[in-house]
């Protein structure tokens, strides 16, 4: 069951946002008319992506240790993280933002 998190409206350009679904920590990334939702916790050393964070095109940097990641498919691109985020469906209707856990 998908779940309202934001309207679209609520997240400026390259924004991250954080948002919570089921116990869940969510960084919510808009980037032009798409929004990304990846977890907001970076798998190197536990530091919260929303507010560290620098966007590079389709990646984000966790500014904690300088770990990039891909934001349509979680992957990890520098290290010093190893491991990916995962990633979460996302649906807009009618300008309000869900996601699916």
């Amino acid at each position: 069951m998908a779940e309202r998190v934001a309207r679209l409206e609520e997240l400026g350009e390259g924004e991250v946002k954080a948002v919570s679904v089921g116990g869940v920590q969510i960084a919510l990334i808009r980037a032009g008319d798409k929004v990304f939702a990846l977890d907001d916790v970076c798998t190197h050393e536990a530091c919260i992506i929303s507010e560290n964070y620098a966007l590079h095109g389709a990646e984000v940097e966790c500014t904690c240790h300088g770990s990039h990641f891909n934001i349509k498919t979680g992957a990890n691109t520098v290290p010093p993280a190893a491991a990916p985020l995962t990633t979460y469906d996302v649906k807009i209707e009618n300008g309000e933002v869900f996601i699916e856990i």
